[in-house]
């Protein structure tokens, strides 16, 4: 699995440090913790740790030595984190997830209407392209990356999600799923890989109002439900 490709974020990065060689780290169940032994180091880069990785998520830092002190992880991740994902799949590599929201509510509207809000925010190639949400009027727990509907997000930049479900009789309860995801394929042929979040809110339908919010039901609905 070549990797030189990620290292290209940690070239030019503390220039003054006078490096002497570059430390590897790596695990597959959580980022590296600093002060754990390198699995690898080199005196240059671009470089391409000799190793093979099983399938499964795996998450790889890189530090600069200079012979006396280690600089700490360096943020090399798309948004600045201090390790980079990699995640593979039957032996090939595959596009990490998206962010899910950065936060989300249902809001009670006129009718029996339960309003979506959300926000999300991401650079980088990660980026997700759409909005993708499930939702249920049955009881039951919307199925995960399985969207009912989909909304484009803008290309760059926060993007605010408002969307009115259709409306509902009274007492009916809502559940719904949001995620967003991206497309590693083509536009005729997509691969879509969705965010991780999992959160399921609920909201019970008023077709007869509500004149205001109800306590903290306007922002978070109920609790949600962890699935």
């Amino acid at each position: 699995m070549a990797l030189a490709k990620y290292y290209h974020n940690a070239r030019g990065l503390f220039r003054i440090f006078n490096t002497a060689e570059y430390r590897f780290y790596r695990d597959n169940s959580a980022p590296p913790a600093e002060g754990s032994s390198p699995f690898a180091t080199n005196a240059t880069l671009p470089h391409t740790p000799a190793d093979t990785y099983a399938n499964g998520t795996w998450y790889i830092s890189v530090s600069y030595f200079n012979g006396v002190l280690d600089s700490g992880f360096l943020p090399v991740g798309e948004n600045g984190e201090r390790y980079l994902r990699l995640d593979i799949a039957g032996g090939v590599e595959t596009g990490s997830p998206p962010q899910g929201p950065m936060d989300w509510r249902l809001e009670l509207q006129p009718s029996g209407v339960v309003r979506i809000v959300a926000h999300y925010f991401e650079t980088g190639t990660l980026r997700a392209g759409q909005w993708a949400f499930a939702y249920t009027t049955n009881g039951s727990t919307p199925a995960t990356d399985t969207p009912d509907v989909t909304q484009d997000l803008e290309d760059v930049g926060l993007d605010v999600l408002s969307y009115a479900l259709p409306a509902q009789g009274d007492g009916t309860t809502v559940k719904v799923r949001l995620q967003t995801r991206r497309n590693d394929g083509t536009v005729g042929s997509p691969v879509w890989v969705y965010s991780e979040d999992s959160t399921v809110l609920t909201l019970t339908a008023d077709a007869s109002g509500p004149s205001a919010p109800v306590g903290g039901e306007r922002w978070m609905g109920r609790l949600p439900e962890e699935v």
